[in-house]
């Protein structure tokens, strides 16, 4: 077996990004930039009213100004002012030619065809947008490796982009192992269980921006588990297996995997939940092989697998935070302890109920608390490393 830090460096080490892709800018929101993105135009690209009300030279405020015309959002007409005139135009549309400042509609009286300034200023280019004035042309606008959100998409799509080149996410595997398992919704007997981890690896793969994934099951046999590999890994990025990973009699998966040519990393990590988690490649593509227990098997995703999603898609992972111990703990030195924990204001809980196939923690758990694999004891208020979910 290696630690928890040894598994993680080796992830890290041979993890690379995926072949970078273009998407349209409505499907990008969480991705990774693949390259710098540069604004095509500037912005405003003409000169732009930032108010409803009239455009005017400041030296006829004081006058009486007839209305020579009206310049709407989005008209292509390019008028000049005439002096001592005043023409009337909208948020976001033209200024014309000649003008100086925009005066809003709330400072002016309409006489007629005419307007009055009846609230001065003296500040030349009042509401009045100049060209570039947001973003000059060829200006950066996303740097690479940028995890886009609905702010960026917003902004490159003012600027006429519609895609962007991206890391995309990988398409993923995963194949439930087990004789035991029945789905939820049909009738228990003697001796089966409910299957769970295919809901709770969907939601978890959802968090970080898988949608393509195809979910296999397969009885506890080397052949159906080789043949199972084989396909995904025919198709797939990444191989999920969760389920007979362990060295018991019906435990196929590590043999399969070999069967199959995979390469394995390691197998065996210094920790529980999760000792016997699994790690191999295959021709570039990785598998992960995840111990049964749904505690097992949302911790392994957490550590291990999301390391390897972020950094296929060029993510930068979440570091984790301190808080204080509620109450002493006490545990067997050797093993690195990922514990289903209560985090509030700077404080942690353990909650009861650790075992790995006990899942009645997880009703309030809102965090893994990671206890090192030396110490043994850990005291009332003693900081810990907390992995929130």
């Amino acid at each position: 077996m290696i630690t928890v830090n040894e598994a993680k460096q080796l992830i890290s080490s041979m993890v690379k990004p995926l072949s970078p892709v273009s998407v349209p800018l409505i499907h990008a929101s969480g991705m990774v930039t693949a390259e710098a993105v540069f604004s095509p135009i500037a912005m405003p690209l003409f000169t732009q009213s930032s108010m409803d009300g009239f455009a005017i030279q400041l030296k006829s405020i004081d006058a009486i100004m007839p209305i020579q015309a009206e310049l709407p959002a989005g008209t292509s007409n390019q008028l000049e002012l005439i002096e001592g005139h005043a023409i009337k135009v909208f948020t976001g549309g033209p200024v014309p030619k000649g003008a100086d400042c925009v005066i809003q509609k709330e400072w002016v009286s309409q006489i007629s065809n005419a307007i009055q300034v009846i609230q001065k200023t003296d500040e030349k280019g009042l509401n009045i947008r100049e060209p570039g004035s947001s973003v000059e042309k060829n200006d950066l606008v996303v740097a690479k490796g940028t995890c886009l959100h609905p702010y960026q998409l917003a902004m490159m799509a003012s600027l006429g982009i519609n895609e962007v080149l991206v890391y995309p996410a990988p398409v993923i595997t995963l194949i439930i192992t087990g004789n035991e398992l029945v789905k939820p919704g049909q009738s228990l007997h003697f001796g089966q269980v409910y299957e769970s981890n295919s809901i709770g690896l969907a939601a978890a793969l959802k968090s970080v921006g898988v949608n393509d994934l195809k979910i296999v099951y397969v009885r506890d046999s080397l052949e159906a588990t080789s043949t199972e590999i084989k396909h995904a890994l025919n198709c797939s990025d990444m191989v999920l297996l969760t389920g007979g990973v362990s060295v018991g009699d019906y435990d196929y998966v590590a043999e399969a995997c070999k069967q199959e040519k995979v390469e394995l990393i390691f197998h065996g990590v210094k920790q529980k939940p999760g000792k016997p988690l699994l790690f191999g490649i295959y021709q570039g593509k990785f598998v992960f092989g995840l111990p049964g227990n749904p505690s097992s098997v949302l911790h392994c995703f957490q550590q291990y697998v999301k390391l390897a999603i972020e950094l296929m898609t060029g993510q930068v992972s979440a570091l984790p935070i301190k808080a204080k111990l509620t109450e002493a703990y006490h545990k067997k030195p050797g093993l690195v302890f990922f514990l289903k924990g209560f985090i509030q204001e700077g404080w942690v809980t353990i909650l009861p109920a650790q075992a790995s196939y006990q899942v009645g923690a997880f009703s309030k758990a809102n965090c893994w608390v990671e206890l090192p694999a030396e110490a043994s004891s850990f005291h009332k208020e003693q900081a810990v490393t907390v992995y929130l979910f």
